[in-house]
């Protein structure tokens, strides 16, 4: 068995007794939680691509004429959970706009097993199950390749109503100024 050994502060929180932890040998890159919030140069086209939803494959063209938020996560991600609460929490702001947050679950999960995103919206924020501006389902592999090629597990996309992406950016719970300028800006 491998081991890995845990920092100071921790072996001290944990006692002497405790002071190395089994390694899981996990094979592939390590995952990164989303971008540094660098800015777009200029809005470029979003790119045509499927999501699964209940099996089948739906157009993302569908919300062609909408603000659309593509949010890509992982079901085991805690960010991800931050940021379904704060999406519960800002329900009403959401309700009275023209977003949809199109709420997909990762290609693979991010590479690790994990619950399906049903379930996990159901544990985080269950109210936005039912709500029509929050729509569920799974990235396809093509969609994961087009909009999020770096395989972040907290990753979205601000994409406006002309079908241009104004902003990608990740953590919803850390950076939704970001959302909320954008709910706010005139359609385009």
């Amino acid at each position: 068995m491998k081991f890995c050994t845990i920092n100071q502060s921790l072996r001290r929180a944990l006692g002497a007794a405790i002071w190395l932890a089994p390694c899981v040998a996990i094979a592939g890159p390590p995952r990164v939680m989303g971008p540094k919030n660098v800015p777009l140069s200029a809005p470029m086209a979003a790119p045509a691509a499927d999501f699964i939803q209940g099996g089948k494959p739906v157009p993302l063209s569908m919300f062609k004429g909408k603000k659309l938020m593509i949010w890509q996560v992982a079901t085991w991600c805690g960010s991800c959970q931050a940021g379904l609460k704060m999406f519960e929490r800002q329900r009403a702001l959401i309700d009275h706009s023209d977003l949809t947050v199109l709420v997909l679950r990762d290609y693979k999960n991010g590479g690790y097993p994990g619950a399906t995103i049903q379930r996990f919206v159901q544990g985080a924020a269950p109210g936005l199950l039912h709500d029509p501006h929050f729509v569920f389902g799974d990235a396809s592999k093509t969609l994961n390749q087009l909009y999020n090629p770096h395989h972040y597990v907290d990753i979205y996309d601000l994409i406006t109503p002309g079908g241009k992406i104004a902003a990608q950016s990740s953590a919803p719970s850390a950076t939704f100024g970001k959302i909320k300028a954008f709910i706010a800006a005139p359609s385009s």
